[in-house]
């Protein structure tokens, strides 16, 4: 099988060969260079390198060192609480020179930088790193040129800048960067000169031209950009194999912020494992890469579309000066245009397991229910993690949790989280609760139960409380 997928493999490549479909043209090559090659950024001192090049052996290679060459707000940022600096991260990805379109496309996104921009600013997926895979236009407010450092302090995008390219009105958008499966990213307006939003592109957020060719689009509303991808990535591709790991908005667990479990030889962070294996002894092959994410886990959370009000990405007038952007600190600016637009908006909805056949197909291991969702009755950044959980829930009305609590569940078949006074029961045994992790007992001002005629309850319901008044 896999001597028949190498030659499948090769004999694609020729194919695309004789055709003569390039993922970056000379002009497109070009366009990666320093939006204003002079311009210091403010946060770090430094100017912006970036390029890209044919090396004449089927690759092309794009550089940057991760310094925006673009006007950014002053991070750390305390308007946006974004604890986080700019620093220079030197960043080279390696594409093929002819596109190797997958059968199927690759779903699991990897964790970190999807491709980079023709400014040398990296970008990342629509997700934040954070519990629950919030929509990072709900989780922070980013910059005027849409981006913010990462934890790793590595400036980047989740979604459409016009810092890179101001959109024109009217006016095709130009290349606006490269995926890491080396096919071109444009920008929102498409050949006709009208704005694209997601109804008007393919999962991955792309679509043919006219002549054939295949391009990924930045829309203003999710994913913003790659949703996946269609093409075979490089063995050298400069990437991290073991961020490769399926993540949102399939799995939550990269991100817990509690101790993880321990993990067989060889496995990755909570079980996971490296969904693409690299070809080291032939660095210029593709990258064997599949979705492998565990079926039985439910991140608490499903994407539904709604119908939802978008304001398009503002353009600037035909032969109008915009400046770098159309956005400013109180608002759009005067001279540009921007519409609004009705569109089937990905959204993410809370997952109700109030019914218990729904919650019985829900079965599974460390259930993340995630964070900053008030909508359960929990305070802000509460993380709900249970093992093998059946008949639980989770209902919105006197659950005692505190905020920025932990709570742990283990083991427990009916049991869970009512929503009646009681607190947290258990009926089978085995709650192991902290607020540190990993660790017993709940800060006394929180260990508030109604035990009701059950004596069981009532001895369990005095053990917790003793241990929580000496541990406080």
């Amino acid at each position: 099988k896999q001597w028949y997928q190498r030659r499948v493999r090769g004999l694609h490549v020729w194919v695309l060969l004789f055709v003569g479909v390039n993922c970056l043209t000379e002009d497109e090559l070009a366009a990666f260079t320093p939006r204003h090659p002079d311009y210091t950024d403010t946060n770090t001192g430094l100017n912006s390198v970036v390029w890209a090049k044919d090396n004449n052996d089927g690759s092309q290679t794009i550089y940057t060192n991760g310094i925006p060459s673009h006007e950014t707000w002053t991070f750390p940022n305390n308007l946006t609480r974004n604890p986080n600096y700019i620093e220079e991260i030197n960043t080279t990805l390696n594409i093929f020179s002819e596109p190797i379109m997958r059968d199927e496309p690759l779903r699991c996104l990897p964790l970190g930088y999807l491709g980079i921009a023709t400014s040398g600013v990296v970008i990342d997926s629509w997700f934040p790193s954070q519990q629950g895979c919030p929509e990072v236009m709900e989780f922070e407010e980013l910059d005027i040129c849409e981006g913010h450092p990462s934890p790793r302090n590595q400036y980047h995008y989740h979604h459409y800048s016009p810092c890179v390219q101001m959109p024109v009105c009217g006016e095709p958008s130009t290349i606006w960067g490269v995926a890491l499966d080396g096919i071109p990213i444009y920008g929102p307006i498409g050949e006709d000169g009208v704005q694209l939003t997601k109804a008007d592109l393919d999962e991955c957020g792309g679509k043919y031209d006219s002549s054939g060719r295949y391009k990924y689009h930045m829309t203003v509303d999710p994913p913003y950009s790659m949703g996946c991808f269609w093409g075979e990535i490089r063995s050298d591709v400069g990437k991290n194999a073991r961020s490769f790991t399926c993540s949102c908005p399939f799995d939550d667990r990269v991100f817990s912020n509690r101790r993880p479990p321990r993990q067989a030889p060889g496995r990755m962070g909570a079980g996971r494992k490296s969904n693409c294996k690299f070809d080291n002894s032939n660095t210029s092959a593709p990258a064997a890469c599949v979705d492998r994410y565990d079926e039985t886990y439910d991140i608490g959370y499903k994407w539904e579309y709604q119908e939802r009000d978008v304001a398009l990405a503002p353009c600037c007038p035909q032969g109008q000066d915009c400046g770098d952007s159309c956005k400013t600190e109180n608002g759009i600016k005067d001279i540009c245009v921007q519409e609004t637009k009705t569109v089937p908006y990905w959204t993410r909805v809370a997952k109700s397991y109030d019914d218990d056949t729904e919650m019985n197909s829900a079965e599974n291991e460390n259930m993340i229910v995630g964070t900053n969702d008030i909508n359960n009755g929990l305070g802000p950044d509460v993380s709900i993690f249970g093992r093998n959980v059946s008949k639980g829930g989770m209902n919105d009305s006197n659950v005692v949790a505190n905020e920025n609590s932990v709570v742990l569940v283990s083991e427990v078949s009916n049991g869970g989280m009512n929503d009646s006074n009681d607190g947290m029961n258990d009926s089978n045994g085995g709650i192991n609760m902290g607020t540190n992790d990993i660790g017993v007992g709940i800060p006394s001002n929180n260990c508030s139960f109604t035990c009701r005629n059950n004596l069981y309850l009532i001895g369990i319901c005095f053990l917790c409380m003793l241990i929580a008044q000496i541990i406080h």
